[in-house]
């Protein structure tokens, strides 16, 4: 195992190295016209202001172990996450209202459950971290199920309607395509479950080994991380198409 403890100034130059790469991925983006070299500067400057901040903060809710600035923490995530993934649903009035709730339930439940069954202690170093992971997580699948979602009934709205006029109710009309924005979404994550460990080492596992960790516990708790990651896609999943085969209805 190699040695954990943090010298700072190893620590910056180190950053300075790894941020020499990126350097040359805007370059190389800007010497190739792709247009996204001041975007991907941006995104570089915000992820290294935004991760320090959040860094400082999290340590200070790390000593006191206050439950209310944990859930504080989580419900920024989820305001963050619901904003983000709402500006890919410019097709529905108000996305807003259809990604917080899919996000936050997707979130919260599966935490809620994993708390109940003992498997994740009550404790902010366990629940920051493995809270934004599955927020996270659900950010992406709502964003993907909405887009599915919304691009199947623009294609199949002639079917639909044929449907409506056969006495199918809306429900009935609009299951199938309700079905593959789900089905869509969850993709990505059942294919990193099949290659697990043969193609993938997770982030969380690799950390934890690089930071000391038995490699069998390191293991056991990506699994069960990986497996709340997928409930609270699924969950997310469903209520957002839910809740926009509702927004839908009323056109």
């Amino acid at each position: 195992m190699i040695e954990t403890v943090y010298d700072p100034v190893d620590g910056l130059v180190k950053l300075g190295l790894a941020s020499l790469l990126m350097v040359v991925l805007i370059l190389l983006s800007r010497v190739r016209n792709l247009g996204i070299a001041r975007e991907l500067g941006v995104a570089v400057v915000r992820a290294v202001v935004q991760l320090m901040i959040v860094v400082l903060l999290i340590a200070a809710v790390f000593q006191s172990q206050n439950l209310l600035f944990v859930l504080l923490i989580l419900a920024g995530m989820q305001g963050i996450a619901a904003a983000t993934s709402a500006k890919r649903v410019s097709e529905v009035k108000d996305p807003l209202r259809i990604t917080l709730p899919s996000i936050a339930a997707g979130t919260f439940v599966i935490l809620v459950v994993m708390i109940l069954l003992g498997v994740m202690p009550l404790q902010a170093e366990f629940l920051i971290p493995v809270g934004s992971m599955v927020t996270g997580a659900a950010m992406v699948t709502c964003s993907l199920s909405l887009d599915r979602f919304m691009r199947e009934m623009a294609t199949n709205r002639l079917r639909v309607e044929t449907a409506l006029s056969l006495g199918a109710t809306w429900s009935e009309a609009v299951e199938p395509y309700t079905r593959q924005g789900i089905r869509a979404s969850l993709i990505p994550s059942i294919d990193r479950l099949k290659t697990l460990g043969i193609v993938v080492l997770p982030g969380a596992m690799a950390g934890m080994i690089i930071g000391g960790v038995n490699p069998v516990w390191a293991a056991e708790y990506q699994l069960i991380i990986f497996f709340m990651i997928v409930g609270a896609e699924l969950i997310s999943a469903f209520v957002a198409t839910l809740l926009a085969q509702q927004s839908v209805s009323l056109y």
